[in-house]
């Protein structure tokens, strides 16, 4: 089947953020220390004031092609201010409150308060629910041992969709940019068609594929949801069905991981050393980057939900590392994916920006409020990494989640770890370390390894390691020692005495 290049090229490399993340928050703090500052505004030296949300901000300026919506690009997270529109593209002024966590409270009499947002609780064309679905939802969570009739909104949203994600099975569809919908029936039109048929499961009709990726009855019927497009009419589907006010958000961003550049210049501009990490971390992607969640009313007001984590902060390693609000739907076929995102990543049309994403950051800066002063301690890094084993593919003391890849020869355990970090400090560590070493043993031929790229973290400090590639054939029955070639690197690697490889 002939695909457009450019679409089978993003298919391989897409980093559609919602496939990739796990669902697990990192949570940091940060602590106010009235004697000290390491992060003050022009050389402040007076006391602290209280922090609050504009004690720290980070402003950029961004190009945005649609779908955008100033009006929902303004909450309790950002601020945002049209500078101009040209040439099919918003230019924008965003200001971020990076430290902002929204308070979540409870309301135990949301049965009777929400009943009149109707807007957020009817079935919609994607998110179709009926009475019989919603018969059917409520007899499931009383089988699962949860009541919406004795729970607070917050608790319930938070039991439904944590129950909701598990009983549902991930699917790798993702064709729904390339859907329009012609009097509420979905369409994928003519120039779409090859495009669509390389993102979905071949042999397949297309209304089957529509109520396991589009549909929020077929995908609960059918126990299955696709990327985060489809998770947020899954879990609208549910929520409305049983009362919960849903909508959608759809977020990019602060810069274009593409370019390097652009990275650059956002990290620079964050001299909070704990903020900037995050975000590095959140950018640190590649192909088409977004993401696409939830809001529900909880408490009296709309509170973000990503999959089943209520209250998603602004800054996160996992998604995106600096969200940027720019759309808020109250269903997918509100939003015009097929002559937006799906034209930009299925047939490379659009506005010309920085590459196949739809933004592009101009310049970035951050506000420390005067007299605001925190503690901004920097992260710390590896340094050195002791390699104390040495593991070929198959040894029984490899991890069930290590799966070396073809090409990679061994793999080499290491003992550091920084707590609460994640497997990025790996690349970091070897950013600044020789990727190459040499193997030796007494009367024969010295070989060469290298780093195969492949790096493998248990997340916890249990087992961390690299993958490597040996030029040559080691002889059998000899004992390499492994020599690191540390001159004029910053990190180095050290050896146990008691290492060596054997084939």
């Amino acid at each position: 089947m002939n695909i457009h290049p450019a679409a089978s090229k993003r298919h391989r490399i897409r980093r559609c953020v919602c496939l990739l993340l796990t669902l697990s928050a990192i949570l940091f703090g940060i602590r106010l220390l009235p004697a000290h500052s390491a992060l003050t505004s022009q050389g402040q030296t007076n006391e602290a004031t209280e922090m609050d949300d504009q004690s720290y901000t980070i402003t950029t300026t961004v190009r945005l092609a649609p779908p955008y919506d100033l009006k929902a690009m303004n909450d309790e997270f950002q601020s945002a201010r049209l500078i101009k529109e040209e040439k099919g593209v918003g230019e924008f002024e965003i200001t971020y409150k990076p430290f902002h966590r929204q308070t979540v409270t409870a309301n135990p009499n949301w049965k009777r308060d929400d009943a009149a947002m109707s807007a957020y609780l009817r079935p919609r064309t994607a998110a179709n629910w009926d009475e019989d679905l919603r018969k059917r939802i409520l007899q499931d969570l009383h089988e699962a041992g949860i009541d919406p009739d004795t729970l607070d909104d917050k608790t319930l949203v938070e039991k439904v969709s944590e129950w909701a994600m598990h009983r549902s099975t991930f699917n790798s569809q993702f064709g729904l940019w390339m859907v329009e919908f012609v009097n509420g029936k979905p369409v994928v039109a003519p120039q779409f068609k090859q495009a669509f048929a390389h993102e979905e499961p071949a042999g397949v009709d297309d209304d089957v594929l529509f109520n396991r990726e589009l549909f929020g009855k077929g995908m609960y019927e059918n126990k299955t949801h696709g990327a985060c497009t489809s998770t947020s009419t899954y879990l609208a589907t549910i929520l409305r069905a049983i009362g919960i006010p849903t909508r959608i958000l759809l977020t990019v961003p602060a810069c274009d991981p593409n370019d390097p550049k652009q990275v650059a210049m956002l990290l620079a501009a964050v001299r909070h050393h704990r903020i900037r990490r995050e975000i590095q971390y959140g950018v640190n992607a590649s192909g088409f980057v977004n993401h696409v969640f939830n809001e529900v009313w909880v408490g009296g007001k709309w509170v973000r939900l990503n999959y089943n984590r209520l209250g998603q902060p602004i800054v996160d390693r996992n998604y995106e590392g600096l969200m940027t609000h720019v759309f808020t739907a109250n269903d997918i076929s509100e939003i015009p994916f097929s002559t937006t995102w799906g034209a930009r990543y299925a047939l490379e049309t659009g506005p010309k920006l920085s590459s196949v994403n739809p933004y592009q950051m101009l310049s970035a800066t951050d506000f420390v409020k005067p007299g605001a002063k925190f503690d901004n301690p920097p992260i710390p890094s590896l340094p050195s990494a002791t390699i104390v084993a040495i593991l070929k593919p198959g040894d029984p003391r490899l991890p069930e989640f290590v799966k070396p890849g073809k090409g990679t020869d061994a793999i080499l355990q290491i003992k550091e770890w920084i707590a609460e970090d994640n497997y990025l400090q790996l690349r970091d560590f070897i950013k600044g370390a020789n990727a190459t070493f040499l193997l030796r043993a007494p009367g024969k031929p010295e070989l060469k390894a290298t780093l195969t790229g492949g790096n493998y973290s248990s997340g916890d400090g249990v087992f961390q390691g690299f993958g490597i590639r040996i030029e040559g054939k080691p002889e059998a029955g000899a004992a390499y020692h492994l020599v690191p070639q540390n001159d004029a690197y910053k990190n180095k690697w050290v050896v146990s005495e008691d290492v060596l490889f054997s084939p």
